[in-house]
């Protein structure tokens, strides 16, 4: 054979090795880099995902916070206003106690907002019934800031006009019950109990 032929057959051979090694590379490098994109994409939406799983969680626990705020707040206000609802009830205890045997002298007051307090009923004057002894003193303290009278319902006593702040007293010397009212406030009512 002919060795300018050999030679010939040789480099062909060599060059298509050459051409089919370059191309299997190219073949390999383009699967490699799809495959390293996918990665990134599932990387990428996985990073995506979790952040969006993060912000919901965080909202969630933000909600949830701010929720029992609210309901501790809401949970203080009641128990601030009982407390100070069974406050109210053991002071009017004590002076409900104060005034139930005869004193001598005895203090009622005209009660905040009674002017325009129509179902003030027995807290209008506070206490509304007062126990004095014969010739004792009740006096009565003007709390509100609306003028008020405390007028005997026979006439018997009258105080006159007791401004905001101001006070006016009346001696007991029968025995007797004397209910009384406020002559600008009529639904204002009250007893003295005189033994």
């Amino acid at each position: 054979m002919n060795t300018k032929l050999l030679a010939s057959i040789a480099v062909f051979v060599l060059l298509a090795a050459v051409v089919s090694i370059s191309m299997t590379d190219s073949a390999f490098a383009d699967e490699k880099k799809k495959s390293e994109m996918m990665a990134k994409k599932d990387t990428k939406k996985t990073e995506m995902k979790e952040k969006k799983d993060a912000k919901k969680t965080a909202v969630k626990e933000k909600k949830e916070t701010k929720k029992t705020e609210m309901k501790e707040k809401k949970d203080a206000k009641k128990t601030a206003v009982k407390e100070k609802k069974e406050t109210k009830k053991a002071e009017m205890k004590e002076k409900k106690a104060a005034t139930g045997s005869a004193a001598s002298e005895v203090s009622v007051e005209m009660a905040k907002g009674t002017a325009s307090k129509q179902d003030c009923a027995d807290q209008c004057y506070m206490p509304s019934t007062v126990n004095v002894s014969v010739g004792g003193k009740v006096t009565w303290k003007n709390v509100d800031s609306a003028a008020h009278t405390a007028t005997a319902t026979d006439s018997s006593f009258d105080t006159s006009l007791v401004n905001a702040g101001a006070s006016a007293s009346n001696t007991f010397n029968t025995a007797g019950t004397y209910p009384y009212m406020c002559i600008l406030h009529p639904w204002m009512k009250g007893t003295i109990n005189v033994q």
